[in-house]
This record gives C-alpha cells, sequence and structure tokens, in this order.
C-alpha cells in the first residue's frame, strides 16, 4: 500500500478542468484503514488502488486510507486515489476550523459581472495588535501576514481564483482602505441587534433578510458595495444561499466523491454536496439554493441530478457512509 501525502501550496488552489469525461461513478472514498472500507460502492470500482491519506493541515479527520476507483484501468484507479484524497482533505480541513466563522464576506476588487462564490475562498483574519493573518482554504496556518488587510485580501483572491474572501475579526471597529472605491461586502446579522457599520467606502448597502438562524450566523444580510446600487443588488441576491451552504458544510463529513473519470486524471470541482440523513434517504445541496432537494432513496441518481444541475463534475457524498449501502 502506497502513501499519498497533500501538499498544500499557495499557488495551487484553483480546479482545473476535464477536457474529456467519461462515465459518472464513484471515483473514491476514504475511511479508517483498521476498519472494512464503505459498502455500496463494488460496481464502480473493477480496478481500485488503496493509498494512505494525510492531510497536512487538518487537525482532525475521520480517514486515513482513500480508495480509488475505475472501471477502466488500474492506472485510472490510482490516479483517482490521488484526486479523492485532494478532494477529502480540502473539506476536511474547511470543516477544521478554516479559521473563520463564515458570516463576513469581502471582496477587494471591483464587480465580476457574475454571482457570490464561496468554493476555495481564502480567509483574512484580525489578530491582536492589529494584525491580520491570510489563510486559504486549504491550510490551519496562515500564508501571509501584514498590519493592513486589503493587500492580504487581494493577494488571496489572486492567488484562488476566487473574488471573494472571508473575513474574521471585529471589523465594524476597523475601517477598509479601498482607493478604487470598488470594494463590495457582505455582513449576515441578526435584525433584532439592527445592522452593523456598513463596511469601507459604500455608495450604497442593503440589507435582505436571509435563514441563517439553524446556523448562527443570523436572520439577515447586509450589502454594500463601492460602486453602487446595481452591483450591492447582484451581490445581495446571489449571497445568501453560498453563505448558508458554506455553514451548513461544516457538519457534514464527506467521505467520497461522485463524479466523471477525467482523461489524464485531472482534479475534479466538486460543485455540490450529497448528504446521507437516515438508511436510504438522500438531499442534494447546491451552493446557489436554498432549497434541498429530494429525499431521494437513489443516491446515485440524486448525485448525477446535482452534476447536471451544477453543470459541474464532481459531488461530495457526506453522512455516515453505512447509510449508502444497500439493505
Amino acid at each position: 500500500m502506497s502513501t499519498f501525502v497533500l501538499l498544500a501550496f499557495l499557488g495551487s488552489f484553483a480546479w482545473s478542468t476535464p477536457v474529456f469525461a467519461h462515465a459518472k461513478g464513484v471515483i473514491g472514498y476514504g475511511y479508517l484503514g483498521y476498519r472494512d472500507p464503505p459498502r455500496g460502492f463494488e460496481e464502480y470500482c473493477k480496478f481500485k488502488e488503496t493509498r494512505t491519506c494525510f492531510c497536512k493541515w487538518a487537525n482532525s479527520t475521520w480517514f486515513d486510507t482513500v480508495d480509488g476507483c475505475s472501471n477502466v484501468s488500474q492506472e485510472m484507479a490510482e490516479k483517482e486515489a490521488v484526486n479523492t484524497c485532494t478532494i477529502l482533505c480540502m473539506k476536511a480541513q474547511q470543516e477544521s476550523g478554516n479559521n473563520n466563522t463564515g458570516g463576513t464576506l469581502g471582496r477587494p476588487g471591483g464587480s465580476t459581472g457574475g454571482g457570490v462564490v464561496l468554493e476555495g475562498a481564502g480567509t483574512v483574519a484580525f489578530k491582536e495588535s492589529w494584525s491580520f493573518l491570510a489563510y486559504v482554504a486549504s491550510s490551519l496556518e496562515p500564508v501571509a501576514s501584514s498590519n493592513e488587510p486589503e493587500p492580504l485580501a487581494a493577494l488571496l483572491a489572486e492567488q484562488t481564483a476566487v473574488p471573494w474572501v472571508f473575513l474574521e475579526g471585529p471589523w465594524d471597529q476597523l475601517e477598509w482602505n479601498d482607493p478604487h472605491g470598488s470594494a463590495a461586502f457582505v455582513q449576515a446579522f441578526w435584525s433584532k441587534n439592527g445592522s452593523p457599520k456598513p463596511m469601507g467606502k459604500c455608495e450604497y448597502a442593503v440589507q435582505l433578510p436571509c435563514p441563517l438562524e439553524d446556523v448562527d450566523l443570523g436572520d439577515s444580510i447586509q450589502v454594500c458595495s463601492g460602486e453602487g446600487e446595481q452591483d450591492a443588488l447582484l451581490v445581495a441576491q446571489t449571497s445568501c444561499a453560498p453563505l448558508r451552504y458554506n455553514a451548513l458544510g461544516r457538519d457534514w463529513r464527506t467521505f467520497a466523491v461522485f463524479g466523471e473519470t477525467a482523461e489524464g486524471g485531472e482534479q475534479l470541482t466538486p460543485a455540490a454536496t450529497l448528504l446521507a440523513v437516515e438508511q436510504g434517504q438522500f438531499l442534494g445541496f447546491e451552493p446557489g439554493s436554498l432549497e434541498a432537494i429530494g429525499p431521494s432513496e437513489d443516491w446515485a441518481k440524486l448525485a448525477e441530478e446535482l452534476l447536471e444541475r451544477t453543470q459541474g463534475n464532481a459531488v461530495r457524498l457526506a453522512g455516515p457512509p453505512e447509510f449508502y449501502a444497500p439493505k
């Protein structure tokens, strides 16, 4: 049994997209090596590669071994073992803390013309003595520090290819230096306490209800933008669902990956999550929707539906692995 160690380097967090896709199915799963592997995935594993999977920056995981699966070749199974370890470790590291509570977002640059995307976003955290630390999504160790948050946010947006960053700390006490007047911010809050102080040079601010009560972030969001009303409204309309998806996902134990096996074994981009809630009962969650899909008794069919709905090439499988086993 060979060993794969996931090393997190700052410049390697943008997911690549496969050029040629093959049949959809489980490409791999994780488990504790001293236990039997999960059941129910045998049809996807004509060829199987078992490897030790060590997540360098996660402070706790519920797996130390991965099986890569393929019905094409042993070489493809070996590549899928690497893909599986990478995806599971990135999610485990996010669930281990990621140094943020997920309630405040910043966009250091101007409008992208699209909605809010948080998958792979980094974090700028306020520390004591007016210092700031930058974290990438897959690291519990800071990758940069500064006495000013703005350059750290810009660095993370550039390196992760995600225009938004999480902001952790008492940002209502800080002034954001935005010389171009194009930054935007999202702040979750409890309406009973009143809206928070807007961040940055906000020409326009809007408050909207957002169901974040069960994840302890509030019941509303405030969005402000230096670019004005149109940008603020677009951000407000597209930020609530990703915030909720990200917060809910912190309690989901992802253990497997369902996706399209790619030519050359390129990394896959998880675009949604399938959660087992009880034996034979599954729900689907998308970053862009507040509504869960399901329940469904056929997890494979639901996973394929999530791929089609999100136009992605991978879905995380979460929840107790035994719930996926045939009855």
